[in-house]
């Protein structure tokens, strides 16, 4: 079955269920679109959207799937459509963690006949095991992201002593990205050297790059609608025995993740082979985050390598795998690559080395 029909066959007759996220409805029809709402029953799909958009619709969106204009309002469009049906749909399924309050309110106004229910994981459980067309895709953004990496590390030691700071190495990095080929930045560049490198989502600031200190890169491409995601730490020259250790312990639970992740597994599980490593260290407090996230349409999505997700990895997830130690006022050193979970192990996407880069 493709996409759409897995969609439809969680659906008895008497149900539809209604997508207007973006990249719910690029999953099923292969479109981007800022105006639009894919409308799917047991039995039939309709993909709306405006005439800035219909006739690149019409020549992208595969049958079975229907394209329309939108009429009038999109809860005045999926009425009059549903009306049309000899199956009356009693129970419309919506995405409850996307719309908001006044836009779910217009569509049980303007239908108040019919029950609307929660279903936004019928679709995020369709979606967090990966086809081999996604999994090429995300592949070829994470190629992006590795090369442009070397790229960054030239730039760094060339200009190292030329006053670069944070801002000066995300730019070179994201216009490396570009210029590589990605569509799009998967997220906003981290880039935190020093004592930033405490702050796990730092912004890059005006702070100059100083010897004997370490620089964690955090940036992703966005390639065909999929996203990479890869951290690396580097240190300017020599650092001290300390920094080097963390370097090392982040590194040797990252590799013990990546060496027992597998499908069958709880999040829970894999979250632990990181996890357990690091507080044996001594330094379970300033492990704070997950070990990772789902990665696909969206740079964040289901399922989690975390304490509190017990539910089931299951067989192509593409996932990230990044530990993290963050010392206040001292450094932070994360180590991340993109996995796709086998039966028998992971397959790392990720081809950038990880051994401590001096620069």
């Amino acid at each position: 079955m493709n996409k759409i029909e897995k969609l439809s066959a969680k659906l008895d007759k008497n149900e539809a269920i209604i997508l207007i996220k973006p990249e719910n409805r690029r999953y099923f029809t292969g479109m981007t679109t800022s105006n639009g709402l894919l409308l799917v029953t047991s039995e039939q799909a309709w993909f709306f959207t405006d005439f800035r958009y219909i006739i690149a619709a019409k020549s992208i969106v595969a049958k079975p799937i229907i394209v329309s204009l939108f009429e009038g309002t999109h809860a005045a469009t999926v009425k009059k459509t549903l009306h049309s049906l000899s199956e009356k749909i009693k129970r419309i399924y919506f995405e409850d963690t996307y719309l908001s309050f006044a836009a779910a309110k217009a569509f049980m106004e303007e239908m108040n006949d019919i029950e609307f229910v929660a279903g936004e994981a019928l679709v995020s459980i369709l979606r967090r095991e990966k086809s081999q067309d996604e999994i090429n895709l995300i592949s070829k953004a994470q190629s992006i992201t590795d090369a442009s990496f070397a790229d960054i590390l030239d730039f760094i030691f060339t200009n190292k002593n030329r006053g670069i700071t944070e801002k000066d190495i995300a730019f070179e990095l994201e216009f490396n990205m570009r210029r590589r080929g990605a569509e799009s930045l998967a997220f906003d560049t981290i880039i935190a050297s020093g004592t930033n490198g405490a702050y796990c989502h730092a912004v890059p600031s005006d702070k100059q790059i100083k010897s004997g200190e370490f620089i964690t890169m955090d940036f992703g491409a966005c390639y065909g609608g999929y996203m990479s995601d890869m951290t690396r730490t580097v240190a300017i020259g020599d650092i001290s025995e300390d920094k080097e250790k963390i370097y090392d312990i982040v590194l040797n639970a990252q590799l013990n993740a990546i060496n027992n992740i597998k499908a069958g597994l709880t999040g829970t599980q894999c979250d632990a082979f990181a996890r357990d490593y690091i507080s044996n260290e001594g330094y379970g407090d300033a492990f704070g985050h997950s070990l990772g996230h789902g990665v696909g349409l969206e740079i964040h999505e289901g399922p989690n390598f975390a304490k509190s997700f017990t539910g089931i990895i299951n067989s192509n997830a593409v996932m990230s795998v990044e530990p993290g130690i963050y010392l206040e006022n001292n450094c932070g050193v994360r180590i991340e690559d993109l996995v796709v979970v086998k039966e028998a192990g992971v397959e790392v996407l990720t081809k950038s080395p990880k051994q401590l880069i001096k620069l």
